[in-house]
C-alpha cells in the first residue's frame, strides 16, 4: 500500500456516499493535530482496497468520477450493462458512368464529351456528381455511408470531385483508386471517412479472359485498413465482366474472376485464420450462379462452424420478387452484392441463425415508376422520355457492422 497513512483535505473529502450509499462503509478518522485527517493503519487498508475495487467499478459500469453519476446505458434494472457497439455502414454503388467531360485518347469515353452521343455538358456532369454525392450522404440515418465501394468511376478526378460536393466535404472521405485496364475507362475505387477508417495498403489482381475476350476486364482491388480498436479489414472491391454476350456465353469470364478472388480469400485466411474481410461489389451473376456458389464457395446462410467460412449477404433478398439492386428487360437482379468472412459477423447472428444487418438503399427520390410493370425502378442517369439526369441503373447496398471505437 505504500505507508502507512493517508492525507485528506478538508476541501476534498473522498465521499462516494451519493453513489453507493448502502454500500459502502463510512471510514472512522483519527484526528492528528500534526498533520490534519489521517486514516489509522487499519482503516486505510480497508479504505484503499474498496478504492481498487471502486475504480474496476466505474471504468466498467461508466460512473463518472467527478460527478458519481452513471452514464447512459451503464445500468439498468440493477444490472451491469456493457457500453454499446458501434456501426460502421459499409456500401457498395455502380455509379453508372460517372465520367468528367474531358476526351481520354486512351479510353473510349467519347460517348462521355460535349459533342459526344450524351451532349455530356459540364451542367450534366455536375448534376451527376451532386446526385450520387447526395445518395450517399443520405445513407447511415444522414450521416454519411463510413466506405463506400465504387464502380464505373472514370478516374481519380471524378472521385475527387464527388468528395469535394457540398452534401460530403465536411465528411473528410479519403480516396483510393487504381486505373484498371477497362477500354472504356471505368474503374472500381472506394471513399472512407478518414476518422474511422486507416488505409494500410492497397494491391490490385488482374483477372485474365484473353481465352474470351480481346478486351480486358476490371482488377479485383484489395484495400487493407484499420478500423475500430486496431482491427485489421481487408475489403475486395470488384467489378466483373458484364452479360454482353448473353449470360451463359460471358459465365466463364465471370468464373475467372471467381477464381482470382478465392486465391485471394484463401491466402489471406491462410495467413490468418479468421481474417476480417469484405467481398463487395457489381458481380453481374445473381447469388445462386455458379460463380458465386460454387467457384467463390459464398454460403446461403451464416455458417459458423468453420472459422474461414464466407458468406453471401445477397442471400437475404428475394431479388426475383422485387427486392433487388437493378431492374432490366422487366425483370428484377441481386448483381450488387456484400460477401463477409463469418468470423467478421459471428457477434451478430441472430438466434435463429440468421444475419440481418444487410440492406438495399432505396428511398423513393432515386427511383422512377416503370410504365408498364408500374414498380419502383432505379432512376438511371438518363430516360428515354425524361431529359432530368437521374443517379444510377443500380441501387446502392450496404452491411451494418458492429465495432468498438
Amino acid at each position: 500500500l505504500g505507508t502507512s497513512t493517508l492525507s485528506v483535505s478538508r476541501s476534498n473529502q473522498l465521499s462516494y456516499e451519493p453513489v453507493f450509499k448502502e454500500r459502502v462503509a463510512k471510514v472512522n478518522y483519527s484526528i492528528s493535530k500534526q498533520s490534519g485527517y489521517k486514516l489509522n493503519y487499519h482503516h486505510h487498508c480497508i479504505f484503499a482496497g474498496m478504492k481498487c475495487i471502486l475504480v474496476l467499478l466505474m471504468l466498467f459500469t461508466g460512473i463518472n468520477a467527478s460527478t458519481g453519476e452513471f452514464s447512459s446505458g451503464a445500468i439498468q434494472a440493477g444490472k451491469i450493462i456493457l457500453p454499446a457497439h458501434k456501426s460502421l455502414c459499409i456500401a457498395f454503388y455502380n455509379v453508372e458512368n460517372l465520367f468528367d467531360t474531358i476526351n481520354d485518347p486512351a479510353t473510349e469515353d467519347e460517348e462521355f464529351t460535349p459533342e459526344g452521343k450524351q451532349h455530356w455538358t459540364a451542367f450534366k456532369y455536375e448534376r451527376k456528381v451532386c446526385n450520387i454525392a447526395r445518395v450517399i450522404r443520405a445513407m447511415n440515418d444522414g450521416k454519411g455511408a463510413d466506405i463506400v465501394g465504387l464502380a464505373e468511376v472514370e478516374n481519380i478526378k471524378v472521385l475527387q470531385d464527388l468528395i469535394a460536393e457540398p452534401h460530403l466535404r465536411k465528411l473528410n472521405y479519403g480516396i483510393v483508386h487504381h486505373e484498371s485496364p477497362d477500354k472504356r475507362g471505368i474503374d472500381v475505387a472506394m471513399i472512407y471517412k478518414k476518422a474511422v477508417f486507416q488505409v494500410i495498403g492497397k494491391k490490385p489482381f488482374s483477372v485474365d479472359i484473353s481465352q474470351f475476350d480481346d478486351r480486358p476486364t476490371r482488377d479485383i482491388l484489395l484495400v487493407q485498413g484499420i478500423e475500430g480498436k486496431k482491427d485489421t479489414l481487408s475489403i475486395l472491391l470488384n467489378h466483373w465482366p458484364s452479360r454482353r454476350e448473353g449470360k451463359e456465353a460471358s459465365a466463364p469470364k465471370r468464373i475467372a474472376a471467381a477464381v482470382v478472388v478465392k486465391r485471394v480469400v484463401d491466402s489471406l485466411m491462410n495467413q490468418n485464420p479468421g481474417a476480417r474481410i469484405l467481398v463487395i461489389g457489381d458481380f453481374n451473376d445473381n447469388p445462386t450462379d455458379k460463380s458465386l456458389s460454387e467457384i467463390l464457395g459464398a454460403t446461403r446462410i451464416p455458417d459458423l462452424s468453420h472459422i474461414n467460412s464466407i458468406y453471401n449477404c445477397g442471400f437475404n433478398f428475394n431479388w426475383k420478387n422485387g427486392e433487388g439492386s437493378e431492374f432490366y428487360k422487366g425483370e428484377w437482379s441481386r448483381l450488387i452484392q456484400i460477401i463477409v468472412s463469418t468470423a467478421l459477423i459471428k457477434n451478430q447472428i441472430n438466434s435463429d441463425g440468421t444475419f440481418t444487418d444487410t440492406h438495399i438503399f432505396k428511398p423513393d427520390w432515386i427511383l422512377r415508376e416503370d410504365q408498364v410493370s408500374h414498380q419502383l425502378i432505379p432512376f438511371r442517369t438518363f430516360e428515354r422520355d425524361n431529359d432530368a439526369i437521374g443517379f444510377s441503373d443500380h441501387l446502392p447496398v450496404y452491411i451494418m457492422l458492429r465495432t468498438i471505437f
